[in-house]
Formats: structure tokens, sequence, C-alpha cells
């Protein structure tokens, strides 16, 4: 049902772009790639009667009086067919460059190299190697062109043996699970008090939750449907996806602040429906479509790391605890197609920006390609975090029918807060809802408050959730404690297995009995609140009678008073659910099958 869309064609910034357009401060930044998404040098960017280079990074940033009248521009570089773009008012523009024709050689069975003067030695390969994306200039590219055998020699640079700890395998890491959405009466605390300056550094704010369920008329949730909330005019404010649960989480007001006016009445749209959109607190917004039952079998998981120096204290456990994952999830997910794919990143001006090893049913291949990474480089403390999800995004190769869509961000640094990388990150999270691409992140030691402001918002504008390492495991610097009510440690290997399984989860479409849902037990649904929060915040309802109802990943859905019975009166598809009642000081758990 869904349709993938390249980056810098949606349409879910309608107010974003409106604003930027009529902001005389803002620059616009012009990135330029080629069809492998390698970041090209070197190009050059006609505007009006003035021409730019692009820097090192594929860039050139633009002053607003260089663009005064320009409605248009013109890449052009050597070796790639000239391209013309046109200015919408968005801060961020992404030129993809297509390659010339490559001219055959007299010589048998052989092809010369195109000459490619504003991109790198490894680039010539002619993307022959998945292994390399967005390398930048080394001495070798002034070198004469390559044979394939010298070529395959560069693929290995970076990957470089170092010190292996003794004892690595999988299952010493240990971590804690945030899920906001399952405590989202403590994200406001966390948004507005805790953590409010870091709203302001990132300019994320996600607040203004609109949660949208669809199902069929039988019941059966809908997977991959794309949601779209809308302003009384019919512009596009927000975009995503439904989930394995049917479900589905809009924004508004997510990125800047007050760009779109007055807060208005506003529209959910689903298969050619619309509806006034309720907020959260007002309730679910409820889709019936007149469809038949649909369950794809795919799942798609990609993993993103970060590779730099500072994540040598983790990086050789994390790729244990990745390659057990990926091991162990064809299983757990009770036979559905998995497909894994891996992305490794470090920063500007390092050896390489990023590299990929794409989605894949062969899930040697992906373990293969995480075995041979190394930490290194990084100098500083930010990271390339948007460059490294623009890889992912565009160039894993999701699969556009598959029920779910998994990125795993394994980290210990933000990105730099420049605007034109800050511009590029905001693109990224709105393209990762938009493709319906959740991003589940994986806190290292090192990060500070401001980066756990980040991950957890990124986490809620694509409907995901986030794990923070922790010292029990004793492996690694000092790890941040996240700000939450209550933080359970569990194994990191656990944790990544059972989120695969509950982001893919879903009731067949015949009728069966309720031990053919699921194979997850009642522990891995978390409390939606502790007993000492129920105590101190009186903002939160609780007390007898008052029941959370949560879904099989923990989200929670609505509170209701009354009998337990009562959610009966909800409008909900089949499947597992949870009831959570606190009585006499304690939490009771009843399962719930819904059919």
């Amino acid at each position: 049902m869904l349709a993938l869309v390249s980056l810098g064609s949606l349409q879910v910034q309608a107010c974003i772009k409106r604003s930027a357009a009529h902001d005389k401060r803002t620059p616009v930044a012009v990135i330029i790639m080629d069809t492998t998404q390698a970041l090209l040098h070197d190009a050059q960017v006609k505007v009006g009667s003035q021409t730019f280079k692009t820097s090192f990074d594929g860039r050139v940033i633009l002053k607003p009086e260089q663009l005064k009248g320009v409605k248009s521009l013109t890449v052009t570089c050597d070796g790639f067919d000239a391209h013309k773009v046109k200015l919408d008012g968005s801060s961020v523009v992404l030129v993809s460059l297509t390659p010339k024709p490559v001219k055959e050689s007299k010589h048998a069975n052989r092809s010369e190299d195109v000459v490619f003067a504003c991109t790198s030695a490894e680039m010539k390969m002619d993307a022959r190697s998945s292994m390399v994306t967005g390398a930048y200039m080394t001495e070798m590219d002034a070198a004469a062109p390559m044979e394939m055998e010298e070529a395959e020699e560069v693929v290995k640079v970076g990957y470089s043996a170092s010190i292996v700890p003794n004892n690595v395998s999988a299952g010493k890491l240990t971590a804690g699970e945030v899920n906001d959405f399952t405590k989202w009466y403590f994200w406001p605390k966390v948004l507005d008090e805790s953590h409010a300056q870091f709203a302001q550094t990132w300019r994320i704010a996600p607040r203004h939750r609109y949660a949208v369920q669809v199902m069929n008329k039988d019941g059966h949730p809908l997977a991959n449907y794309p949601v779209n909330l809308t302003d009384g005019n019919g512009n596009t404010i927000f975009q995503a996806v439904t989930d394995n649960t049917g479900k589905a989480e809009l924004w508004y007001q997510l990125i800047g602040k007050h760009l779109c006016g007055k807060h208005t009445d506003f529209y959910l749209q689903v298969d050619g429906q619309k509806q006034i959109a309720k907020d959260w607190y007002e309730g679910m917004n409820t889709f019936v479509l007149d469809v038949a039952c649909e369950a794809n079998d795919d799942v798609d998981v990609v993993f993103v790391f970060d590779a730099t120096g500072s994540m040598g204290d983790e990086l050789h456990y994390l790729q244990a605890e990745m390659k057990d994952v990926i091991a162990r999830a064809k299983n757990a997910t009770g036979g559905l197609n998995i497909r894994t794919g891996a992305v490794v990143y470090r920063d500007h001006y390092d050896e390489y920006l990023t590299r990929i090893s794409r989605l894949t049913d062969d899930i040697t291949a992906t373990q293969t390609f995480i075995d041979k990474q190394s930490a290194g480089g990084g100098g500083d403390y930010e990271e390339a975090v948007p460059e490294a999800l623009m890889a992912a995004l565009n160039s894993a190769g999701w699969n556009d029918q598959t029920r779910a869509r998994i990125a795993f961000l394994i980290l210990d640094a933000p990105c730099h807060q420049d605007s034109a990388t800050m511009a590029l990150l905001h693109e990224q999270i709105l393209n990762a809802a938009a493709l319906g691409v959740r991003i589940v992140p994986v806190v290292c030691s090192g990060l500070g408050e401001s980066g756990e402001y980040l991950l957890r918002s990124m986490a809620l504008a694509t409907n995901g959730t986030s794990f923070f390492l922790t010292d029990d495991s004793g492996i690694g610097h000092s790890h941040l404690k996240p700000t939450t009510d209550s933080l359970k440690v569990e194994h990191l290997n656990d944790m990544l297995v059972r989120t695969i399984v509950e982001f893919s989860t879903m009731p067949a479409c015949e009728a069966q009995a309720e031990n053919e849902q699921t194979t997850l037990d009642e522990q891995f649904i978390p409390n939606p609140f502790s007993k000492s929060e129920l105590e101190v915040d009186a903002t939160i309802p609780h007390g007898e009678g008052v029941h959370y109802l949560v879904d099989i990943s923990g989200k929670l859905i609505t509170i209701y008073k009354g009998e337990i019975d009562n959610y009966k009166t909800i409008s909900l598809p089949i499947g597992v659910y949870f009831v959570k009642t606190y009585i006499d000081g304690q939490w009771l758990t009843q399962k719930i099958f819904n059919k």
C-alpha cells in the first residue's frame, strides 16, 4: 500500500517551507550526490550569473541575498548529466546526478572507466561494491585508473583490526527501554521541565500528537497505509504510515516553533477517507476501511551505527550483539521473511562518511559487513547522524510493501548544530516518518542530556522507542541515566529481538485461537507508571477503577474508568492487549485477546 518516495519530493513540510521561503535569514544548503548517494565535491552550482563549487562534503551553502530573484539552479559535474532544480522554499535542496553512459572499451569484456572529476577513486568502481558509500577524496584519487583487483583493496581501507577485548560475546551488554508512548503522561515533564532547553536547541518538540487506528470491517489491523494530517486548505502538515497494529502517530508543530500560525481545525486522511482530527487527549482517530485483510510477511531491519573512535569501548560487544540478534530474529518472529542491512558512519573529514550493506535475505552478508567494521576517526563530539540516516533511508533498498521497517540507530553522540546540518536532520526525521521507518535509538556511553532529548524525540516522531545502555554490564565508559520514572534493566540482545517481534507481530487473517497471535510473555510489557510516580504526581489519573489499556508493544492507548471489561466499548482491532490497574499499592495486569 505504501509508495516509497525519494528524499526532497515529500510534501510533508508545507508549513515549514512556506515559513522558510519568507524568512530572509534562512540560508539554503544544496547537497549534490550521485545515484549511489555518494556525495560529490567540485560539482558546479549555477545561481543566476554566479557559479559555486561544492566542498568536500558535497555542499554549497547559499545566502538569502545570493538567491534574490532566483527561481531555479543548474547543477553540472564532469562525467554526469546536467540537472536543473526549481527552488520551492525548502532550506535543503538535494540533487542526484545521473552518470553518463560508460564508453565501451576496444578490449573484450572490459569497459573504460568514466572520469569522474568530482568524486573519489572508490566511486570510480561504478558502485561495484555496496560496502562503500559517500567516501571522500584520498591521495589515491590522483592515481591512474585502477584495475578491479586494486580497487578491492580500497574497500578494505578502514577495516584494520583493533585490539579485541577478551571474552567478547552476545548477551553481555545491558540496557533499559524508555518508551515515551507507554509513559505519555510523563513525557511533558521531559519536554517542558527537565529538558525544555534542548527543545529549543534542536527545534523539535513532540507535543501535539494525533493517534490514528486503521482497521477493516472485520476488525483486522491494516499495516502500511499512509496517513496525512492536513490543514483546512489541504496542505499536508505531517505524513506517517500505519504500523503492524494498524496505528500511526502524527504531529503538529513537530519541527520549529509556531511555523504554521494559529492552531485551527486539522484533518486526517486515509485511503480517500477524511475526518476532523482529534488530539491524543480527545481520543483515538479511527478509520474503518472496506478492504480485505492484508498481512504481508516481510520485515526490514537496518542497523545504523557510529563507528568513530569514541565507540571503541563498546563496538566489539555491539557487533556480537547485532550478529546474535540477526541470527535469532527469524525464529523469534515465527518464520517471517526478515531482511537485514547495515549502515556505518563517521564524520566529515574522516576516512569515509557512510558505508552501507543493503537489505538482503542473506543474513550472513549483513553479519560479515558488521564484523569487518572498526572504530576510528571522529575527533570532535558531534558526528554525521543526518547523513547516516539519509544513506539508510535512501540507499538501503526498503521494501515498500513490508509490514514493518525498523532502523536501530546505535550511537554515542548527536550531530552538529549548524543550520544546514539541522535542516538536514529535520528532513530525515520527517522522511523516516513518511516512509514508515521506525527509528529506535540505542544510546551508548558518553551521550549527554541534550542528545537524550533529541533521540527520544526522534523515536516519538517516527513511532519508535529508545534504548539506553547501562553500567550494570561493567562494559564501556559511564552511561547516561535517562530521565524517567523507572527503568527495567535487561540484556540488550533480548531487547532488540523483542522489539523486532513487537513491531512485526500481526494477527493472521483467518480466525484463530489466542495462542496463535503472539509468543510474547507479559513480563515484556512495561507498566505505564511506577508506584512512586503515582504517589507524587496528582496530574496522572490513578486509583480504584482507573485502568490503562496498552497494546502488544506497551503503547498506552487510553485510560478509562469503571469495570475492567469496559475496554470492549473502545473500538479496537483484533489483537493482544493488556489492561493495567493500580490497586492496593500494586499493579495488576490482565491479558486481553480482542477477537
